[in-house]
């Protein structure tokens, strides 16, 4: 994706794929979702999101929106577990850090730090290896 349209910005490629993005009121645990409306498809990001997380999160529902079309899948939460290798969740995951930090060289001793900027859980550092 990020190489038909020059960018990695999840935000970018959404609209070049015609995927529209709403903020929204979602209460202090949910930080996004997709969905469709009429066949079309749908990000919705919460209006507590600082720039680092929206970009995460955005990336990670644009992976449902790309991978799962038609299926339903989980709210991006604050509190959300580790899922099992191969579930939705997981490819969303693998997508959102492939097009977030895939051309970055994030050594492990700065995992932690990085998943901190993005407010991302701990457990998440299994991804950094994943893409590299």
């Amino acid at each position: 994706m990020s190489n038909r349209y020059g960018t990695s910005d999840p935000f970018k490629l959404a609209k070049g794929d015609g995927i529209s993005i709403r903020r929204s009121d979602l209460g202090n645990n949910i930080l996004g979702y997709s969905m469709q409306i009429s066949r079309m498809p749908l990000i919705v990001l919460s209006w507590s999101l600082n720039d680092c997380q929206a970009t995460a999160v955005c990336a990670h529902e644009l992976g449902h929106c790309k991978m799962h079309r038609g299926l339903d899948t989980n709210f991006f939460s604050r509190v959300g577990a580790e899922p099992m290798v191969g579930d939705n969740e997981y490819q969303a995951n693998c997508f959102m850090f492939e097009l977030v930090f895939g051309d970055q060289e994030v050594s492990p001793m700065n995992y932690n730090a990085v998943l901190d900027q993005y407010e991302l859980p701990h457990w998440m550092w299994r991804y950094f290896e994943v893409i590299h």
